[in-house]
């Protein structure tokens, strides 16, 4: 049976907090923390550093442009959360499109950094802050909400799950916004080089069947844990809940990653078996893509992802952020789509990917059918 109702995305929003953190300056961060470690050495007798172990704290603007891509990243002030740069990405997005809060049904907030740990919800928080009405006459309006965690793919899943509630809710806005510079490990050079805060909002509205972008044979989802470990983070969760002086000291309860192995799993995945699913279930050919979108978590990788498809066909335009803005997780997607809007014109087929911890993939293929809104606050 036709699905009744179809879905477009009338605009998207992206902020990212104006405090530029440059290569230089994370190498000078980085150098800090490995004197700090000296210094506990000298100061409990332990064996100091050996030449290994420093020079896993090196690096420079060079070496990150050259390994990784990116130029620099943005990091939010204190005391902020990802609500707050949900908060000022919706904000833009509404203002943009000349929309009430009123016109919203339902949020699905995609994030893996909650602005609180267990409660309250950021998709409640964000209810509240943009003056979304809970209540009508005295009674309570039906109104969806959602907080989405994925890893790397958290948007993606959550576009696919406001895909799947547009039964109950006309309008649904999709964030995916992350501070990641709050699961930095500082003496962990993979992540420290790579990750960045932003926000972005993104109005998901319910169509005719035939003005569909999507369609149900376009969304794809595959997870393996059998390389859980090579993307996580050691201790904080409920298996491990108490931080003890040495875990919060050593940078534990943040993230860890094996940067050498993602690549070496991912790239071929993701340039291969991922993309030959994704398009079969579609029934498309890689040449009638227009466009693709990945999620950025390493600007070089990506590049290498892109010159493998074009070797197997793709004949169109990869969309990114250029490296400026790092890895932001669950706002990547969406970021590289609202910073290049020009490119998202009616009748052009897109390809949207996300990949990262779990292992975890999910992909969507859209074909753009209504002019989009993008607004950038940079």
């Amino acid at each position: 049976m036709q699905k009744p109702y179809g879905m477009r995305i009338v605009g998207i929003a992206a902020y990212v907090p104006p405090t530029v953190v440059t290569n230089d300056e994370v190498a000078q961060r980085l150098h800090a923390e490995r004197d700090k470690v000296e210094r506990h050495r000298r100061a409990i007798g332990a064996p100091t550093m050996t030449d290994d172990e420093k020079a896993a704290f090196d690096t420079n603007d060079r070496w990150i442009r050259r390994y990784i891509g990116f130029s620099e990243r943005r990091f939010s002030g204190p005391n902020e959360g990802s609500i707050d740069l949900a908060l000022r990405a919706s904000r833009r997005l509404l203002a943009g499109l000349h929309r009430s809060p009123c016109d919203i049904d339902g949020i699905v907030f995609a994030s893996v950094t909650p602005s609180f740990r267990h409660s309250p919800p950021d998709a409640a928080l964000l209810q509240e802050a943009l003056g979304i009405p809970a209540w009508v006459d005295g009674r309570p309006r039906e109104i969806l909400g959602l907080d989405v965690a994925l890893a790397c793919c958290s948007w993606m899943a959550g576009l696919q799950t406001a895909y799947r509630h547009l039964a109950d809710a006309e309008r649904i806005l999709l964030i995916g916004a992350d501070r990641m510079s709050t699961t930095i490990n500082w003496r962990d050079r993979s992540f420290a080089c790579v990750l960045g805060d932003a926000g972005t909002a993104t109005l998901c509205e319910r169509v005719d069947p035939a003005d569909d972008w999507f369609g149900d044979n376009r969304f794809f989802s595959w997870i393996d844990g059998s390389k859980a470990m090579v993307i996580h983070t050691p201790v904080g969760g409920s298996r491990r809940p108490d931080l003890t002086s040495s875990d919060m000291e050593s940078y534990r309860h943040c993230l860890t990653m094996d940067g050498r192995q993602v690549r070496e799993d991912m790239v071929p995945f993701v340039s291969g078996p991922a993309l030959d699913a994704m398009l079969a279930k579609a029934g498309l050919a890689l040449d009638q893509l227009d466009l693709q979108v990945w999620h950025e978590a390493n600007l070089v990788m990506n590049r290498e992802v892109e010159r493998r498809l074009r070797e197997r066909g793709f004949q169109g335009t990869t969309l990114d952020a250029g490296g400026r803005f790092g890895n932001t997780t669950s706002a990547s997607i969406p970021l590289a789509l609202a910073l290049n809007g020009v490119e998202l014109k009616p009748g052009r087929t897109v390809a949207l990917v996300g990949y990262g911890g779990g292992y975890s993939y999910r992909s969507a293929i859209a074909t753009i059918r209504h002019p989009i809104s993008t607004f950038v606050e940079v």
